[in-house]
């Protein structure tokens, strides 16, 4: 996710960090509890199991670059024609890099399908360097269960659809969640859908806790991670109230289209992306029943699918000759997790939470705009 850079300042020293973390933190608190409700809705029935231990401390501290060993989606140059874009599966943000070295290993990766180890800067979108992963490391993407769903995907354009095709028409909806049973399929009003919402946001890693889950889900930082959030929010979905979801895609995957959001919530600056995920679940409204997203680290409430896209085509937040736009969405069941390909047609998954608890766990401490 590329910054401007009149939206992003440069990263500080730590000591300034330090200096300034109280405030931060404030700040981040009072827009991760902005409205927020503590307790769960009375017709659910649950208790919640609260953790008396606040966010975990074994974190990659803010500012630090990412090590982390990842398969290539597609490289591609910017609108401009100046920088080499690369897109990662298993990471949202879209990173450039300038290296030819760096460029080559990283095609060398792609045309063999093979991971590969990279170090980035996720607060300058760059490639660091980029090596071969050792066989330990490329363990886990042998024998993955890959979803394979190209008929669920559709292209899109929000300059010629009608808003309301969006939110009422979703065919794929009747493909309600397909792993976990005795699910409800709509959440019967919007005041329940909101009372859910606030419970989930109230699990922030701004706040400082006691958790009603085992990780704090790390909406504070929007650079990354919306799958690993996506998984998490689904499951407290599912799990402990019980209604249906499906995963909504969308993707920045044509031409030099990118996806681009302001953060209002954590600062106001630019992240960029060719991916986004978050739960996608049916609310009766007094106009009928809609498809409506759930994503506080972009809102303050559940919004309509079409607002949740046309909230990542921001015209202020376009970087090197990139154009704002969703190329294509896809509808997919909970158990999707990141894609597996730059296609948008393939996607892991993550059962056991492993990948989900790590990416929550090493996020925790971080914030969207330094």
């Amino acid at each position: 996710m590329k910054k401007q850079a009149t939206s992003k300042s440069m990263m500080k020293f730590t000591t300034i960090l330090y200096a300034t973390a109280l405030t931060g933190m404030v700040v981040l608190v009072n827009a991760c509890n902005k409205n927020c409700e503590q307790t769960r809705p009375a017709t659910t029935g649950q208790a919640a199991t609260a953790k008396t231990a606040s966010a975990p401390v074994t974190q990659t501290a803010q500012g630090n670059n990412d090590i982390s060993v990842v398969t290539v989606a597609a490289i591609r140059k910017s609108g401009d024609g100046k920088t080499t874009e690369i897109m990662f599966n298993e990471k949202a943000e879209l990173f450039n890099v300038t290296d030819a070295a760096i460029i080559a290993s990283l095609q060398n990766a792609l045309d063999k399908g093979t991971p590969v180890k990279v170090t980035v800067n996720p607060w300058t979108a760059t490639v660091l360097a980029a090596n071969s992963a050792t066989r330990e490391e490329a363990a886990r993407y042998t024998g993955r269960h890959i979803v394979y769903s190209p008929t669920t995907a559709h292209s899109i354009d929000l300059a010629t659809m009608n808003d309301n095709d969006i939110n009422n028409n979703v065919p794929e909806m009747a493909m309600i969640n397909t792993t976990t049973s005795g699910l409800t399929d709509v959440i019967p009003d919007m005041a329940t859908a909101q009372l859910i919402f606030d419970y989930i946001t109230h699990q922030c890693c701004a706040l400082p806790g006691p958790y009603a889950v085992d990780y704090c889900i790390s909406f504070q930082y929007c650079e990354d991670g919306c799958y690993a959030r996506a998984h998490k929010m689904c499951w407290i979905l599912n799990n402990d109230y019980h209604y249906a979801t499906h995963k909504i895609f969308s993707f920045a995957n044509a031409g030099h289209d990118e996806l681009c959001v302001k953060g209002e919530k954590w600062g106001g600056c630019c992240v960029n992306w060719w991916y986004h995920v978050a739960p996608l679940v049916n609310i009766k409204t007094p106009s009928g029943t809609k498809a409506y997203v759930f994503d506080p680290a972009m809102f303050d409430q559940p919004v309509l699918l079409a607002t949740w896209l046309h909230a990542q085509q921001n015209p202020a937040c376009v970087p090197g000759g990139d154009v704002p736009h969703v190329s294509m969405i896809n509808i997919q069941p909970t158990s999707s997790y990141s894609p597996s390909s730059g296609s948008g047609f393939t996607f892991d998954t993550d059962p056991t939470y492993s990948s989900t608890d790590a990416t929550l766990t090493s996020y925790a401490p971080r914030i969207t705009c330094p």
